[in-house]
C-alpha cells in the first residue's frame, strides 16, 4: 500500500479550517433573555401549564430557577 496525499484533502481541510476560524471570529448574539425567559416558565408553571420532569431527570434546579439565569 502506498502513502500518498491528495492535493485536494489537503485543499479541502485548508478550506474547512479557514471557514471554522471565520464562524468563531463573529459574534452571535443572544437570541433569548435569559431572565425573560425564566420568568415565562415560571408564570407558565404556575398555570399549570409547564409539566414535571420525571423522576430523576434533574433538570431543574433546585430553588429559584432566577439566580442560576443571572
Amino acid at each position: 500500500m502506498t502513502d500518498h496525499h491528495d492535493p485536494a484533502d489537503a485543499r479541502l481541510a485548508e478550506l474547512l479550517g479557514a471557514w471554522c476560524r471565520e464562524i468563531d471570529e463573529v459574534p452571535v448574539p443572544s437570541l433569548v433573555d435569559p431572565v425573560r425567559a425564566v420568568d415565562v416558565v415560571i408564570a407558565a408553571k404556575k398555570r399549570g401549564r409547564v409539566p414535571a420532569p420525571p423522576d430523576g431527570a434533574g433538570t431543574r434546579p433546585p430553588g429559584d430557577a432566577r439566580e442560576e439565569a443571572v
